[in-house]
């Protein structure tokens, strides 16, 4: 806790908590990157659980990449939002739950991207096979529907916990 406690009390974090600008623009360059990561990882998943049967997967993949700078986006500013808050964000239940309900939603979306590697190995329908072609009508494996829900309930797990960290109370005054 002594570094926690020291780092609350550098320049930088007591100017991100006490000015008009740090936090709240920290704040939403952090809504942003969410909006952008979590959005393309909904959206995916959506069309994975037969929303959109029309939108080819192999459209994602530009996606992906934007979703990757709003992850990016998101660490920056976590991080930043961390060195703001760190001994209260250390001690709030409700920011260890967001931290590993991310790293699961993560895990999901591998998972996700596995099954449905299996399945274009394996040349299922509507999935591109290993010449990058389309096998057929949109179907996708159930593991990756099992997986994209997984990731669906994840991110939304995460957010809400994002959500509930601004409720609770900080600790006492060093």
């Amino acid at each position: 806790m002594e570094l926690l406690a020291w780092l609350e009390q550098t320049e930088f974090s007591t100017w991100l908590r006490e000015s008009d600008w740090g936090y709240p623009n920290v704040l939403c360059v952090h809504a942003v990157g969410m909006g952008i990561v979590v959005g393309i990882s909904l959206m995916y998943s959506a069309r994975i659980l037969g929303y959109a049967k029309d939108f080819p997967l192999a459209a994602f993949d530009k996606l992906f990449g934007l979703a990757w700078f709003g992850f990016a986006m998101n660490a920056v500013s976590g991080a930043l939002l961390f060195i703001g808050e760190p001994r209260r964000l250390f001690a709030t239940p409700a920011f260890w739950i967001k931290m590993i309900l991310i790293a699961f939603a993560g895990l999901a979306l591998w998972v996700l991207a596995k099954a449905l590697d299996g399945a274009a190995d394996h040349g299922a329908p509507g999935l591109p096979g290993p010449d990058g072609a389309l096998a057929g009508a949109g179907a996708v494996t159930t593991s990756a529907r099992i997986a994209a829900i997984f990731s669906v309930v994840f991110w939304l797990g995460a957010i809400t916990a994002g959500r509930l960290i601004g409720y609770t109370i900080p600790p006492p005054p060093l």
